[in-house]
């Protein structure tokens, strides 16, 4: 008894759907194929009858208004009928002659286009022929309605069709997701092993540079090097300590000069206001001015300005300003004392980077750093790429299962009757 009911519950069990995903495609397109076929099929029988309304409809608007009327109708309203008649065949003709397509739903929008250009005619210019044309009218509303029904008919077929067509556009849309990840999985497996052999290389290339760097380190040339890498320096320090107290000593020698040319100005004394106005307008300026032309400019103003002082005219800030408006040899001597510091250790620093500059060692270890440093940042910047696939290899591998079975999911929903999709072969790496 068991036996004969396992076998009568076999028979009746539905034998799956069966696919790998390359006949995905081609599935879609034959369902979609069916769809469009059942549609058509479905739909010929209304699509006849809403064609033989039209013309019916042709028929009967176009002979509305040519037979002879019964009784008689207010000449107020035969007027409006003049008027409303032309109107109304004209609108109600254009919607009854715009084109119908073969294809089930451009029909569909077609009819329903249709459909409402006669009912707007009918309750515009047509509501004043009703009373004139009573039998016409009823005749025309009624091929009107019959148009109208049959759309109705039209409609769960229509939506059911479109229902489909949206399913399966779900379906190809899952399966592109899913072939776009097998392909980005081939690519990302076939470029990874690259990268890593690449990888590898560039190590050894930069630990072949790592030995050269290291044994440039013990060559008696970089010693050398060294030595003029610190003379550079100390003669740098040297160079802009001097021209630092150039400045200082110009800032001090503008506040003097700007005080002395007030009280050469309270005195009269154009000349010699003129003379430390031009003199404090040089040093403001950013170059070192030419020193000899300064100092004797400098010697022609200072004995009248150590007068000033002398005299209280100018009062000076510290110890440093007394000492050298003291006497006018001390501040030009002290001066080119400043300028002779900063043109020779200027002449020695240039001099010294000319030496590192032409070194041939010092080309040779430039060149090795430089190589160092872009296999370095290539190192960097591959190992960062092959993170990155590696990483993406992994999502993608847990991605395109899930993506299969979201494929085999919706065939299911769509066909009524489980799928089963055999998935491919996954490349491991």
């Amino acid at each position: 008894m068991f036996k004969q009911l396992k076998e009568m519950f076999r028979k009746d069990e539905e034998v799956p759907l069966n696919l790998v995903p390359g006949d995905i495609p081609g599935w879609l397109t034959d369902e979609q194929s069916s769809v469009g076929k059942k549609e058509k099929e479905h739909l010929e029988s209304s699509r006849k009858k809403i064609l033989g309304s039209i013309e019916n409809l042709k028929g009967l608007v176009g002979s509305l208004g040519s037979a002879e009327r019964d009784g008689v109708v207010h000449p107020k309203l035969e007027k409006v009928v003049e008027k409303s008649l032309p109107l109304y065949k004209k609108a109600i003709m254009s919607a009854l002659n715009r084109p119908f397509p073969e294809s089930p739903d451009d029909f569909y929008f077609a009819a329903t286009e249709c459909l409402k250009g006669c009912l707007k005619s009918s309750a515009g210019p047509g509501r004043y022929l009703m009373g004139v044309f009573p039998e016409d009218m009823k005749a025309i509303r009624a091929a009107i309605d019959q148009v109208g029904r049959e759309i109705n008919t039209m409609n769960p077929v229509i939506a059911e069709a479109r229902k489909k067509g949206e399913d399966l556009n779900r379906i190809r849309q899952l399966h592109d997701s899913y072939r776009h990840a097998r392909e980005e999985l081939s690519d990302a497996e076939y470029r990874y092993p690259q990268l890593t052999e690449r990888s590898i290389a560039l190590k050894g290339e930069i630990e072949v540079l790592n030995d050269e760097i290291r044994r440039l380190s013990h060559d008696p040339r970089m010693q050398q090097l060294d030595e003029l890498h610190a003379e550079e320096k100390q003669l740098k320090e040297e160079h802009e300590r001097a021209l630092g107290e150039f400045s200082s000593s110009a800032d001090m020698i503008v506040h003097v000069l700007k005080r002395a040319e007030k009280v050469a100005q309270k005195d009269h004394n154009m000349a010699l206001g003129k003379k430390t106005h031009t003199l404090s307008e040089l040093l403001l300026k950013n170059e070192i001015p030419v020193i000899p032309v300064l100092c004797q400019e400098l010697k022609e103003v200072l004995p009248d300005i150590i007068l000033m002082v002398r005299h209280g005219n100018i009062s000076l800030r510290n110890k440093e300003e007394h000492y050298y408006f003291s006497d006018p040899a001390v501040l030009p001597g002290k001066l080119e004392e400043i300028f002779n510091r900063i043109e020779s250790t200027g002449d020695q620093l240039k001099a010294t980077r000319k030496k590192i500059e032409g070194s041939s060692f010092i080309h040779e270890k430039e060149s090795l750093d430089r190589r160092y440093r872009e296999k370095m940042s290539e190192l960097a910047e591959l190992e960062q790429n092959r993170a990155g696939i590696d990483g993406r290899i992994t999502t993608l591998k847990a991605e395109i299962p899930s993506l299969l079975r979201q494929v085999e999911t919706t065939i299911s929903a769509y066909s009524g009757k489980k799928a089963i999709i055999r998935p491919e072969v996954v490349n491991q790496g």
